[in-house]
This record gives structure tokens, C-alpha cells and sequence, in this order.
């Protein structure tokens, strides 16, 4: 039994990295249109991203949004970096996402808008990668890590018996 869930484990995780990828993505398209055909200041953009995003993503940029209303002696990088590694255990998201994803806030409020926007078309394009591998990964091996689960169970109770 432990075995086949440690087996569902691994498939879930790599659906739940899906789904937080999905979330980020959603909340950069709404991020890069606000850029491009807005001028609104920063705290505003996320407040306003974060009431149409959800789960932990959601709460990252609502909180993102509420430290740079405060307008403490941080730069929107600095800050972008400590709520993302804050919140980083509370996620899916891999050290390879979330480096691509402070290289992203350390554009924040230092570059023009077109500048801003081509660094938030590089972060989608990451996304949309990562989430097709990660698709086709899931399609591939997504039985198989189920398979290994039920298997190693029942090895497992062979060589105990």
C-alpha cells in the first residue's frame, strides 16, 4: 500500500508543478497586457493580478503587492526575490523555476516597457516550455510510476515472505 502511494506521489507532484505553472503563466499574460497598454504602478498591477489568480501564486503576488505599498527602503527586485523564497517550500515550483522566475523580477521597475514586456515574454516562454515537457513526461510515466508503486509493493511482500 505505501508503496503504491509513494508511486501516486510522484505522478501528483508533477501535476501539481503543472498546475502551479499553468497559475503563473495566467498571472504573467495578465501581467505583460497590464505592461503594455497600462501605466499603473507596480503595487497596483499585482493587487490587481492576484484577485484573478489563485492558489499559492495568487497569494505570493497579493503579498508581493502589499510590500511594495508599503514603500520600505526595498527595491521591487529585492522584494520580489524575498516573497518568492518565502513562499518557495509552499509550492511545486523547482529551484530551476524559481530561478527563471527572479531572473524575471530583477527587471522589475529598472527597464522601459517594451523592455518589461520582452522580459515577460522570456518568462512565458519558459513556462510554456516547461509545461509541455512536463505534459509529455506525465503522459509517458504517469502509469509507469503507479506500475513501479504496485510492483515494488508486492516484491516487497515476496522477499518478506
Amino acid at each position: 500500500m505505501t508503496t503504491t502511494l509513494s508511486g501516486a506521489f510522484f505522478v501528483l507532484r508533477e501535476r501539481y508543478r503543472l498546475a502551479d505553472l499553468k497559475e503563473l503563466e495566467r498571472a504573467l499574460g495578465l501581467l505583460e497586457n497590464h505592461m503594455a497598454y497600462l501605466s499603473e504602478p507596480l503595487p497596483e498591477v499585482f493587487f490587481s493580478i492576484s484577485c484573478k489568480t489563485g492558489g499559492m501564486v495568487g497569494l505570493i503576488l497579493q503579498e508581493t503587492a502589499e510590500e511594495m505599498a508599503r514603500r520600505q527602503q526595498e527595491t521591487a527586485e529585492e522584494i520580489w526575490e524575498r516573497v518568492w523564497q518565502k513562499y518557495l517550500p509552499k509550492t511545486y515550483f523547482t529551484a530551476v523555476d524559481l530561478e527563471a522566475i527572479l531572473h524575471f523580477g530583477q527587471t522589475l521597475g529598472f527597464l522601459d516597457q517594451k523592455q518589461q514586456v520582452g522580459s515577460a515574454k522570456l518568462l512565458l516562454g519558459y513556462l510554456r516550455e516547461t509545461q509541455a515537457s512536463l505534459q509529455r513526461k506525465l503522459e509517458k510515466n504517469g502509469r509507469l510510476y503507479y506500475g513501479m508503486g504496485m510492483l515494488g509493493g508486492i516484491l516487497l511482500v515476496v522477499v518478506l515472505l
